[in-house]
């Protein structure tokens, strides 16, 4: 097995169980049945957004280390789609959840911001251990400097270099699963920074 596949493998402890499925299969949190795997097989389906601050900076999030899964993990702000819901309404709903906890007045600024800002990148399909694994991919140029982490999942943010958070993905340093097609991802996200940066210079 070499050592992409392992990689895979160890991320299926994420895979939370909550129910059965059709002829007792077990069916994970926000499962989905993509075109390539119907009725053979259930997909774990995800969200990711590289939030990116005006000086070109990606926030991570430092999951809390009360998690009995993964204490201390380093991510970038992601969650499980849930059923009955597309991946745009669940990235939208877990940006507000994981960063802009606080008033309600915080809250709808944020559920504002990523309505108008969010913008979808590559989504993915892996094969982790024999099972399907989903990822929609978003960016979102933030201008919200009040961050309020839902402290029961997160300990802390920062504001790192893009390219540093590129490579801590590469080297499995966070908990999105590395491939190669994510370089196309990166690429996207410097894109859209760029793009928004021009924007600001011509309309100063």
């Amino acid at each position: 097995m070499n050592q992409f596949k392992e990689r895979l493998k160890a991320k299926r402890s994420f895979n939370k169980i909550y129910e059965k499925g059709k002829n007792g299969e077990k069916v994970y949190k926000g499962s989905i049945i993509p075109d390539w795997e119907l009725k053979t097989r259930y997909c774990l389906a995800t969200v990711s957004c590289f939030v990116i601050n005006k000086k070109g900076e990606i926030l991570v999030e430092e999951r809390s280390h009360e998690k009995k899964v993964s204490p201390y993990a380093l991510d970038i702000v992601s969650g499980h789609i849930d059923n009955n819901e597309t991946p745009t309404q669940a990235m939208i709903r877990e940006y507000v959840e994981e960063l802009h906890s606080g008033s309600e007045e915080e809250k709808q600024m944020a559920r504002n911001e990523a309505i108008q800002r969010l913008q979808k990148l590559e989504e993915l399909h892996l094969i982790c251990d024999g099972r399907g694994y989903y990822v929609q991919f978003y960016s979102l140029m933030t201008e919200l400097e009040t961050i309020t982490r839902q402290k029961e999942e997160i300990t802390n943010t920062r504001w790192l270099p893009m390219e540093e958070v590129f490579e801590m993905i590469r080297q499995g340093k966070t908990g999105l699963v590395y491939d190669k097609k994510m370089e196309k991802v990166f690429q996207q996200v410097r894109e859209q920074y760029q793009k928004k940066k021009n924007e600001n210079l011509l309309t100063r």
